[in-house]
């Protein structure tokens, strides 16, 4: 695989603005995506495997030009030809090895996400970016399951969304929690309480 330095970032800046995948992302955010290297251009000459089933790994393909096909089990599943198209998420959606090898029919330019990135971002940043990447990859990934399975798709993002919304905001309470403790901690009434003691005990 050859990982080209793509000096014109307005070039590739133009090319993710036409891909539905960054729908959700402002300018701001797809200029860091590139800064980090969490996105780049990556060319697979004819015959290379560009994903290979059985291994983990963090990073997905949109392809942009050239021809490939997708085996599972030694059995030819379809032909990836269409711009565009994303493959290779599964793998760290689901938190496991690859379901399928991709391999290159003819020179193919691609762009490589590599969601690993998300893991140096803070919270709620975090939380964020992945509820709008889940978002569009379920769009992807419910074309693929086809109408029947839309409600289903659609009730899984939603959980999704809600569990990431959620550990968002347990992380802002622990946050909180802890400022008030250190609070309490700071503030120093033992001598108001001997006194309020002493009173409280005497015989009038």
């Amino acid at each position: 695989m050859e990982r080209p330095d793509v000096t014109d970032a307005t070039a590739l800046l133009a090319l993710m603005r036409k891909l539905p995948l960054w729908a959700d992302f402002d300018q701001e955010d797809l200029d860091l995506l590139l800064r980090t290297g969490a996105v780049r251009l990556a060319r697979f000459g004819s015959g290379e495997t560009i994903v290979e089933e059985g291994n983990y790994e963090k990073t997905f393909f949109v392809l942009l030009r050239g021809v490939g096909r997708i085996v599972r089990g030694g059995r030819l599943v379809a032909d990836l030809d269409t711009p565009g198209t994303i493959f290779g998420e599964m793998s760290f959606v689901l938190g496991k090895g690859r379901t399928a090898s991709v391999t290159a029919d003819t020179p193919c330019d691609c762009l490589a996400v590599n969601m690993g990135y998300v893991d140096f971002l803070p919270s709620p940043e975090r939380e964020d970016f992945l509820i709008r990447i889940f978002r569009r990859l379920a769009v992807v990934v419910t074309q693929r399951l086809g109408s029947a399975n839309a409600r289903k798709a659609a009730l899984l993002t939603a959980i999704r969304e809600r569990r990431q919304t959620l550990a968002a905001h347990i992380a802002a309470e622990r946050a909180a929690i802890t400022t008030l403790r250190r609070e309490l901690d700071g503030l120093d009434t033992s001598d108001d309480e001997e006194v309020l003691r002493q009173l409280l005990n005497r015989n009038y």
